[in-house]
């Protein structure tokens, strides 16, 4: 498609990023295509499947329909795709139990996404960290599901892949919203942020793991908001998701209805911008 070249930047929020698929549905009803994007964390998730030839609608129904109920995505993983216990489970040690990312990855993915990276249909990109290097690590060739899986892998929940001898774990960790990836050789740069803020707890208290996304989800929050103050994009949109936990993956249609204002926002935004570009 002739016309403004778009980059394209989804950051990283747990469930929180299913927002994204709403946002990419704009492009689709306004007959727009990003000529690059970037990913991290669910971000890289989602936008792993549409950068591989996925409309957004496609990308909605394949959630809603992994992601119904819990049994419906038990009844997927381990009926539908034969997946055991222990292949999507890790033990590294006493006390030390993890999903494995790079088998989530594969399972959240559809089976016809490309194998490598540099053969999606959109240039795409997914930011990891490098654990011990303490530094971003961009990923625009290799494995798309390994690069997916390093990018998701939240500490102490998601073990991330590693490569060529390196750790990785979560990219949200450096660069929650990784829009700096997508502006050499764009006209036009937008970024969805879904890091959202913490939620009050359901109980008398937080869960662990409630402590430990939110907290995680913080972090991403105020990294990715000194990346903007320092170099903002044209476009950022922050669908809203306070009312989201960083695991609440089965409550889909809250996600998508919390967004709709977003949406909006950003279908204006996006028409103003390119008024004025065109």
């Amino acid at each position: 498609m002739s016309g403004p070249k778009i980059g394209l930047a989804l950051g990283g929020g747990s469930a929180r990023g299913l927002a994204h698929i709403p946002m990419l549905e704009v492009f689709d009803e306004l007959g727009l295509r990003p000529s690059i994007i970037c990913g991290c964390s669910i971000g890289a998730l989602v936008g792993a499947g549409y950068a591989s030839g996925m409309s957004a609608r496609d990308i909605r129904e394949r959630a809603e329909r992994l992601l119904a109920t819990r049994f419906e995505a038990m009844r997927y993983v381990f009926g539908h795709k034969r997946t055991r216990l222990r292949d999507i489970l890790s033990l590294r040690g006493l006390g030390s139990l993890h999903i494995k990312g790079e088998k989530l990855a594969g399972l959240a993915l559809p089976d016809d996404v490309p194998e490598m990276l540099e053969d999606t249909q959109i240039p795409f990109k997914v930011v990891a960290t490098d654990f011990e290097a303490r530094v971003e690590k961009v990923f625009d060739r290799g494995r798309l599901v390994t690069a997916v899986a390093a990018s998701i892998a939240i500490p102490g929940v998601i073990a991330g892949p590693v490569i060529d001898g390196r750790v990785y774990v979560d990219g949200g960790v450096t660069n929650p919203v990784p829009f700096d990836h997508v502006r050499e050789g764009t006209d036009l740069i937008v970024a969805i942020d879904v890091t959202g803020r913490p939620r009050p707890p359901v109980r008398a208290h937080h869960s662990n793991m409630e402590v430990a996304i939110g907290s995680l989800l913080i972090m991403f929050h105020q990294v990715a908001e000194l990346r903007r103050a320092a170099n903002p994009p044209d476009i950022y949109i922050e669908p809203n998701t306070d009312s989201i936990r960083g695991g609440d993956f089965f409550r889909l249609q809250e996600v998508f209805d919390g967004a709709k204002p977003a949406k909006e926002q950003l279908k204006r935004a996006l028409d103003w911008r390119l008024n004025r570009i065109g």
